[in-house]
């Protein structure tokens, strides 16, 4: 009997269970490891936050799911691995054994110490229950970030708050430009203006007074709490475990198979793409596409056949929702607003969501 492996919940990994409910392979047990009950799709949290989905909505309950397709559910996080003798390490003091194993367990966002209790931790996903009502009924809400995902979460604040009646507007303070990298910094700024937000650009927080922050270029901005969305960070367990890494990302090649080790495999954002120059953007279209891929795979070293190959495509949807039911989609150099965007948005991922229903 051989065993498999799945350390996190991602969105590959929940694709390779709802497979093995399907077709499980002979001889073989699935175990999944994962440090919380539920999985909470990342693309449904600022729907979340907006009130426009329920909490149940967003999350898939891996104690139920698992056992309806033959997978063993084990509660814990994994903090290191021995590649040589096919050992996961758990923080429980636990040891568990594998022929194969593969990882999907995302990011994480590094609250600088100083900052942190003022502010709301949002990744891992989980922690949102939390996080995210506490933070839209604050008195002076922050969002520190100028990506996607920081842009996206301000929108829907400010959307819930001027529903709710909330009259202090959220600020949202960010090193670079937002949307850094695409075309639309300027129409974002213009739906902040449209949303009543406010927001600083090139610019950070450097220190924390009780109902306010002083940031870098001498400003003071009231601020209650803050919520940080800046960019993702690698948990250490890869570097840990002595796992060819970059920046903590374990490398993987083609076949999202480590690079230094054949029994070991990686899915989404966990991971360094190497035959990618500068990697792979970390967002839920690539590990929503590697899911087949690495099924695939893992069903391959089983039987002994050739890997096969995670082609990243070039151009990539990506919509944002803008809040009031409205979104904004970006596909390559080609993008539109408004109430169609956040349909197509909200269609995608319900349709993902009831894949595990």
């Amino acid at each position: 009997m051989k065993t498999i492996i799945l350390v996190g919940a991602g969105h590959s990994h929940l694709h390779i269970l709802r497979e093995w409910k399907r077709e499980p392979l002979p001889n073989c047990r699935l175990v999944l490891i994962s440090p919380s009950p539920f999985q909470y799709y990342s693309g449904m949290i600022s729907g979340f936050a907006e009130g426009l989905y329920a909490l149940e909505e967003t999350r898939v309950p891996l104690i139920p799911y698992s056992r309806i397709t033959g997978t063993e559910f084990i509660q814990d996080t994994i903090v290191r691995v021995d590649a040589e003798q096919k050992v996961l390490f758990g923080s429980k003091g636990i040891s568990y054994s594998y022929d194969l194993v593969s990882f999907d367990i995302g990011t994480f966002i590094q609250i600088p110490e100083q900052f942190k209790q003022l502010s709301s931790p949002l990744k891992p996903s989980y922690h949102m229950v939390e996080a995210v009502p506490a933070f839209r009924e604050t008195e002076a809400p922050v969002v520190i970030g100028g990506g996607a995902a920081a842009v996206e979460m301000a929108f829907s604040i400010q959307s819930w708050r001027t529903a709710n009646g909330y009259p202090t507007p959220v600020a949202l303070i960010s090193s670079s430009t937002l949307l850094e990298g695409t075309s639309q910094s300027d129409h974002i700024r213009n739906e902040f203006r449209h949303m009543g937000l406010v927001w600083f650009e090139g610019d950070e927080v450097e220190e924390v007074h009780s109902s306010y922050v002083r940031t870098r270029n001498g400003r003071s901005i009231p601020c209650t709490s803050m919520l940080w969305l800046t960019g993702p960070q690698s948990f250490t367990l890869f570097k840990d475990s002595g796992l060819a890494e970059t920046d903590g990302f374990l490398n993987v090649n083609e076949s999202l198979q480590s690079t230094d080790n054949a029994s070991i495999f990686a899915a989404g954002d966990c991971l360094h793409f190497t035959t990618s120059e500068g990697g792979l953007a970390k967002n839920d279209v690539h590990a929503v596409k590697q899911g087949p891929v690495l099924w695939y795979n893992l069903q391959s070293m089983i039987v002994g056949r050739p890997l096969k190959a995670y082609q990243p495509s070039k151009q990539q949807l990506t919509i944002l929702s803008l809040g009031n039911r409205r979104g904004l989609a970006l596909y390559g150099k080609f993008h539109w607003t408004g109430r169609a965007a956040w349909l197509l948005k909200n269609k995608m991922d319900r349709d993902f969501m009831n894949r595990y229903r």
